[in-house]
Order: C-alpha cells, then sequence, then structure tokens
C-alpha cells in the first residue's frame, strides 16, 4: 500500500497534456467615444413636463374647490332640516292645542255664533223606501212604530236582495 503522502500532480497523464497548450490572451478593450449625452433636458421634454405639471395642480385646486363647495351645500342642507324639523314641532303642538274640544266648541261660540241644538230644532228623515222621504217629528230609536216599521223595511230589503 502506499503512504499517506502527498502525491504530486504531473504524475497523473491529464496534466502532461495540458502543460504544452499556450494561454489565451485577454482581450484589450479599446473605449470608443460616441455621442456625448446632452448636459440639459431637451425643451420638448421641458415643455411637455410643464404642460404635465400644471395641468395635475389645476386639477387638484379644482377638486378641492368642489369638495368645499359640496360641503358647504351638505351643511346647509342639514340647517335646513334642523329648522324644518323645529318647525314641524311647533306647528304640531300648535294644531293640537286648536283642535282640542273645548278650543272648537269656544271658536264655535265665539266667532261664528253657533252653538248646541235643541231638541225642537232636530228633524229626522227617513230614507229606506224607494225614492219616498218620510218627515217624523220624533226620533226614530225611541218611537215602538218607528222601530216596527224599519223592522219591516228591513225584512222587505232583504227579501228582494236575495
Amino acid at each position: 500500500m502506499q503512504s499517506n503522502a502527498a502525491r504530486v500532480l504531473e504524475d497523473y497523464e491529464y496534466s502532461r497534456e495540458y502543460r504544452g497548450v499556450r494561454q489565451e490572451e485577454t482581450p484589450r478593450l479599446q473605449v470608443k467615444e460616441g455621442k456625448k449625452p446632452q448636459a440639459g433636458i431637451s425643451p420638448f421634454r421641458f415643455i411637455l413636463c410643464l404642460i404635465l405639471l400644471v395641468a395635475l395642480i389645476s386639477l387638484a385646486i379644482y377638486n378641492n374647490i368642489v369638495m368645499v363647495e359640496l360641503g358647504d351645500q351638505l351643511s346647509d342642507a342639514k340647517a335646513q332640516l334642523e329648522a324644518l324639523k323645529s318647525e314641524e314641532v311647533t306647528l304640531r303642538s300648535k294644531l293640537e292645542s286648536q283642535s282640542s274640544a273645548q278650543n272648537v266648541e269656544s271658536y264655535a261660540a265665539t266667532v261664528l255664533g253657533m252653538g248646541k241644538a235643541d231638541k225642537y230644532q232636530m228633524t229626522y228623515l227617513n230614507l229606506a223606501g224607494e225614492g219616498a222621504i218620510r218627515r217624523t217629528d220624533k226620533a226614530p230609536d225611541k218611537s215602538p212604530t218607528q222601530v216596527l216599521l224599519r223592522g219591516f223595511d228591513n225584512l222587505m230589503e232583504y227579501m228582494k236582495l236575495r
């Protein structure tokens, strides 16, 4: 067996093959000067950027103006809504106070000169017959003959419909 000594690379065949090969020379780089970069921006690009910048700033200002106007309209509408709600409460309470039974009765008595009707001022009409109107002096609910007549009229009407 062999020892652990380091082996020489030249002893191997592939190293002998490459000993005689020339190494290629590194290429030489040459710098050619072409067009020189311009020192400033072209006027066309400058004008285009300026126009774009003005358009964006104008759009932002217009947007802010519209938002302020809409905010003012909204606050005006809210204030008007609150005013209308308070007016509704006022008018509703005024209506309830004026439409109470005591107020209606006092208005009818004082302004219109009206009063409660007496029994002799009332006239009852019986409209149960066909085209016939009969005048009665008594209330139809209290007179026994009227009750019988109304019952008979109701029976006749019931029979005609069936």
